[in-house]
């Protein structure tokens, strides 16, 4: 039987005892129904795991043994998604399954295209929200780091983050000559330590944006004939890079330090 996971960030390898509160405590006494004695894994989101066992409960507080601890290590290169706002609640299922396929980094934002029009109080309440499904969904899917979900920025900021990877891929319809295949077409090239993909909004980016990406060494890049939808578009194009590049089609197996 698989053993239930909790994400605890801040958790530190020295500690000997922690304690579970609030949501989490009600989830492992009154959903799991666990008992003293029981097995949990803990997560800090930031790549360490910690064996856990339930010492006890109080009157609202599940009080947590760690009798081991280890550093998971990634063979994948760090991934950055940049996604412009879409519509409706997309962005929900852009960012659980990212976190599936091993986004380190989401960074949403605004285009001269993007629909929603957020005050500043709905902003700040779906940004809670996407860290809330990022934190889940590494929980479910088994994954020892949690997405960082940036603050929703405006195009220009949003250009100036994504250009610190190595490789900073814009997605354009408009583009013809370079598609996604020819990126990673060369086996014998240097290794590639991190990756940002710019993905726009239904309506695609302008050709003045385009323009700005390419000024600060975005390779602009198609994905083939298909016209895809948006959330379509960034799941494809991550996991075409996770099977080039990173963890998909490697070992089951993933190395860990004491």
């Amino acid at each position: 039987m698989s053993i239930h996971r909790i994400y605890r960030p801040g958790l530190t390898a020295g500690a000997g005892r922690t304690e579970l509160e609030d949501e989490d405590f009600h989830y492992v006494k009154n959903v799991l129904r666990l008992k003293p004695g029981s097995l949990l894994m803990l997560f800090d989101g930031v790549g360490n795991e910690y064996t856990a066992v339930i010492e006890g409960f109080e009157s609202s507080k599940a009080i947590l043994s760690i009798k081991h601890s280890k550093r998971i290590l990634y063979d994948s290169p760090s991934l950055t998604l940049a996604q412009a706002l879409p519509k409706e609640s997309k962005m929900d299922f852009i960012v659980q399954k990212a976190t599936e396929l091993g986004v380190r980094y989401i960074i949403p934002f605004t285009s001269s295209r993007t629909v929603p029009k957020l005050t500043a109080d709905k902003a700040a309440a779906r940004v809670t929200r996407w860290r809330k499904i990022a934190s889940e969904a590494a929980k479910q899917c088994g994954g020892a780091i949690v997405p960082k979900v940036s603050e929703i920025v405006n195009f220009e900021a949003m250009l100036e983050e994504a250009a610190r990877s190595p490789l900073a891929l814009f997605f354009w319809e408009e583009e013809k000559s370079r598609g996604i295949r020819d990126i990673f077409s060369n086996p014998s090239g240097p290794e590639i330590s991190g990756v940002s993909v710019v993905v726009g909004p239904e309506g695609g980016f302008s050709r003045s944006e385009t323009a700005a990406a390419r000024d600060r060494d975005f390779t602009t890049v198609h994905l083939g004939r298909r016209i895809l939808r948006v959330e379509t578009a960034a799941l494809v194009i991550l996991s075409i890079i996770q099977y080039e590049i990173g963890s998909i089609g490697l070992p089951l197996e993933r190395k860990a330090t004491q």
